[in-house]
């Protein structure tokens, strides 16, 4: 770098980043976009669900994923709906396990085609300190905050318990011997309310399993959860409970909607699955040319004209854009036909004392004598155009007579 006496030497920056730099910047940018897209879209079908609850998902010993296991093992076709609509143009037996702050409509927002079973919670445990997914502390919960869920659909049914932990003789309503389950911790039992009939009671009186139409509800959670069917007889007893409430041949969906693990198809999951897949990636790709194309240049790049141009052309221009906007152009040709009258006035020699109405008297008459319209009638015309057209009309006469008359023709 040469130094030059008297002057300050200027120095040259640098681009602190490299093109590659930058070109890695915009992919790591656009995979971070699509990754944020696709995880909004499909995050909740990501998410286990194994919280200890006592929903389908859990594993817990108030969970169902046992009897889940149990029963794909056994040759039934299972399945676990998260949107609310995984029994729809179907038969399935669609099991519910509402939580007990569920509000009664709940149940009625499941869409559904077919037998369905309630199965009512009855277990309050809070989760494990050091094991994820477990549970711990089961207390009983009030049977007036479990039925409260089935207030629409069987109000006026209650839920009570005996004191008595050990197997149960479950009866058919004629009886008969149904099951013989293994040990279970105060089994809850169903007080009726109208139009329900009982389908299995226990030995000791209370209704187990009950049915109104193609709903069915069952009592206590022992018979289907984790830590009932650890016993073999209750897992049997679970199971012929379940092949009792479905259809032979029809398979079983668990619904988790109604435990806080609902997902709901939104528009972006639609988006991003056959068959709107094709068109959402024909956009991106779509995209991604402009994008290319926008990183090379053709040719130097066009300055922006100012918004307001310099100068008496431009305000000239501007004033006119202006008039043009407010559609007052045919306004002006009146304003046209005083300038004609003046430079007339100029050319002929009129007094300058003459009124306007003697100034106008004077031209006709001198219109009249070289064979051309009275000046009062092309002014008439001018201020009474209606539109554009009218207006250039009257303003082309105008132009032809002060041609006339100023002798410009000549």
């Amino acid at each position: 770098m040469t130094l030059v006496p008297g002057r300050r030497s200027i120095k040259r920056s640098r681009n602190p980043f490299s093109a590659v730099l930058v070109l890695w910047l915009v992919v790591i940018g656009v995979l971070a976009f699509i990754g944020s897209l696709v995880m909004g879209a499909f995050g909740d079908d990501f998410n286990k669900g194994d919280n200890g609850g006592a929903h389908a998902l859990s594993r817990s010993a108030v969970g169902y994923a046992g009897i889940i296991e149990l029963l794909r093992a056994s040759g039934v076709e299972v399945s676990i709906d998260r949107t609310g609509y995984g029994a729809e143009g179907a038969d399935p037996l669609l099991i519910v396990a509402p939580e007990p702050y569920a509000s009664p409509q709940a149940l009625d927002e499941v869409v559904y085609e077919g037998d369905r079973l309630i199965v009512l919670r009855k277990w309050a445990a809070g989760p494990h300190n050091t094991h994820r997914g477990w549970v711990r502390g089961r207390e009983l919960m009030p049977g007036g905050m479990v039925v409260g869920v089935l207030e629409d659909i069987a109000k006026g049914t209650k839920l009570g318990q005996d004191a008595v932990i050990g197997p149960r003789r479950l009866l058919r309503a004629d009886g008969s011997l149904f099951a013989v389950t293994g040990k279970i911790d105060q089994l809850r039992m169903l007080k009726l309310g109208k139009d329900w009939r009982p389908v299995l009671v226990a030995e000791r009186g209370g209704v187990v399993l009950a049915r109104n139409g193609d709903t069915w509800l069952l009592s206590d959670p022992d018979l289907l959860n984790t830590q009932g069917i650890s016993d073999k007889a209750t897992a049997l007893a679970g199971l012929k409970i379940l092949a009792l409430a479905r259809a032979e041949g029809d398979g079983i969906v668990f619904d988790v909607s109604l435990n806080g693990l609902q997902n709901r198809k939104g528009m972006l999951e639609t988006m991003l699955k056959p068959p709107f897949l094709g068109v959402s990636l024909s956009l991106g790709l779509a995209a991604l040319l402009l994008a290319m194309q926008a990183m090379g240049r053709f040719g130097p790049p066009i300055e922006k004209a100012r918004a307001i141009a310099l100068g008496k052309r431009g305000l000239a221009d501007n004033t006119a854009a202006l008039i043009r906007l407010a559609r007052r152009e045919h306004r002006m040709v009146e304003r046209y036909a005083l300038w004609v009258r003046a430079e007339a006035a100029r050319a002929v020699g009129a007094p300058h004392a003459l009124s306007d109405d003697d100034l106008e008297a004077l031209l006709d008459r001198l219109s009249a004598q070289a064979d051309l319209a009275p000046f009062t009638e092309l002014r008439a015309k001018a201020a009474a155009a209606k539109d554009i057209g009218e207006a250039l009309a009257a303003a082309r006469r105008l132009y032809s007579w002060r041609l006339e008359m100023t002798r410009e023709r000549r």
